[in-house]
């Protein structure tokens, strides 16, 4: 479909989405439908600003304008829908600053990421939108710290707070998010209402809409529908962070993806890192953190993506079926790390070889140092007094000579008739039988 918006009649629902719309939704502030409940029009050409009408929409509980050519800045009248739960102004031109929602307490997704939007991030969001389970803020010009009042959010299962201008540490907090620190959380799809309506008087009901986002996953954007509900995120990559990683984020036990790279942040990986053992893919590079890899690493048997690259890390890389299946360039960039997949050895490695090839050189050389002039003339005259000590007795001595010969002759006739004996008695036993 393509062309500009008409001016709609009176509606529930309207999903536009994925068409060659263009124009502005001017048309929806003279529009009649004021009982609106879910409103798709993403992935069009609309452009041009918001107008400031979405007072009227008092039923409003889905709005995606997502991936448009909309600018200009967010109407304030956004806060008035104490309905929506869903959220969606993503890859659009939108500027300024996010107006206050702290009325819409039902909301469960805000995406506004890829945008223009500056300002710090809004300290309200963790004060009122308590059902709140994703937040998708990336790709804006948000600076300032992130505020700790995140830590109230329960519900939240996706925090995107990347390519920012954020600064200041990571709060301590984070281990009170219930949702990602409690493996027996109850997780569902992002389920919206269905409709009942009809057409010459048969009455038919719409599936229940299922809301989507699309996530940075293991380095690329994937989109979510159905599983959105069990994806755990936390992407705080591409800012100015300081400081080192919290310890408490290791209680984070049902996080599945955890990135903190191109950041400043310093000190040690945690210890308990292996705690995190539903952690898929984790990301720590470009930053300036020191120190040896947590023997913990080992624990985290679900990780198939990872990224400890430019970092000041040393030492050994911990022994595990994990560690060693990825490429060198997971690794990249720490000069003093060692150990495989790396093809550096570690000092302790490097003296175990050599101690080993020691070993085996003293071996071989002790038993040359038992082949020498002496052992060849005790073996010659060995052989001479034990060969001739008894032959040459016989030869010279007659009556020992025959005694020798006639020992043999007895020895043989006494084997002959032993078995001629044993032969008959062998013969007269079957002879019997038959």
């Amino acid at each position: 479909m393509n062309g500009s918006l008409p001016a709609f009649p009176e509606l529930g629902v309207l999903f536009l989405s994925k068409n060659m719309l263009t124009g502005s939704l001017s048309s929806f502030c003279t529009s009649s439908s004021q009982s609106l409940i879910q409103l798709d029009m993403s992935s069009n050409f609309l452009e041009g600003q918001l107008s400031d009408c979405w007072g009227k929409f008092k039923s409003l509980e889905v709005l995606n304008l997502a991936e448009n050519n909309l600018s200009g800045k967010l109407p304030n009248s956004f806060g008035a829908r104490r309905q929506i739960k869903s959220l969606h102004l993503n890859r659009n031109n939108f500027s300024g600053e996010i107006p206050s929602l702290i009325l819409c307490h039902k909301l469960q997704l805000i995406d506004v990421g890829d945008n223009n939007l500056q300002g710090t991030l809004p300290m309200w969001i963790g004060h009122h939108l308590l059902q709140l389970s994703n937040l998708r803020m990336r790709a804006n010009k948000f600076q300032g710290n992130i505020p700790t009042s995140l830590c109230n959010l329960s519900f939240l299962q996706v925090l995107d707070l990347s390519q920012n201008n954020i600064i200041g540490e990571i709060p301590q907090c984070f281990d009170r998010i219930v949702a990602l620190s409690n493996l027996s959380f109850p997780r569902t799809t992002f389920q919206h209402t269905s409709f009942i309506y009809f057409v010459e008087n048969e009455m038919y009901e719409t599936g229940p809409f299922i809301d989507k986002e699309i996530l940075a996953w293991k380095g690329s954007n994937k989109e979510y529908d159905k599983i959105l509900g069990l994806v755990t995120i936390i992407d705080l990559s591409c800012n100015h962070l300081t400081g080192e990683i919290p310890q408490s984020i290791t209680k984070l036990v049902a996080l599945a993806t955890l990135n903190l790279s191109r950041n400043n942040l310093t000190g040690i990986i945690p210890s308990n890192i292996g705690h995190m053992e539903r952690l898929e893919s984790l990301d720590l590079s470009r930053n300036h953190l020191s120190g040896r890899m947590p023997t913990s690493f080992s624990n985290l048997t679900f990780l198939n993506n990872m990224n400890l690259s430019f970092n000041n890390l040393d030492g050994k890389i911990p022994v595990s079926t994990q560690l060693q299946t990825f490429d060198s360039y997971s690794y990249v960039g720490n000069n003093r790390l060692c150990g495989p997949p790396l093809i550096n050895l570690c000092p302790s490695d490097v003296i175990s070889s050599t101690r080993t090839n020691d070993k085996h050189v003293t071996s071989e050389e002790d038993e040359d140092k038992l082949i020498t002039f002496g052992f060849y003339v005790s073996l010659v005259l060995g052989f001479i007094i034990g060969f001739w000590g008894v032959c040459g007795t016989l030869v010279i001595k007659t009556s020992w000579r025959r005694a020798y010969f006639k020992f043999f002759n007895n020895m043989k006739d006494w084997i002959y008739v032993t078995l001629a004996v044993f032969v008959n008695r062998l013969k007269k036993r079957f002879q019997v039988e038959d």
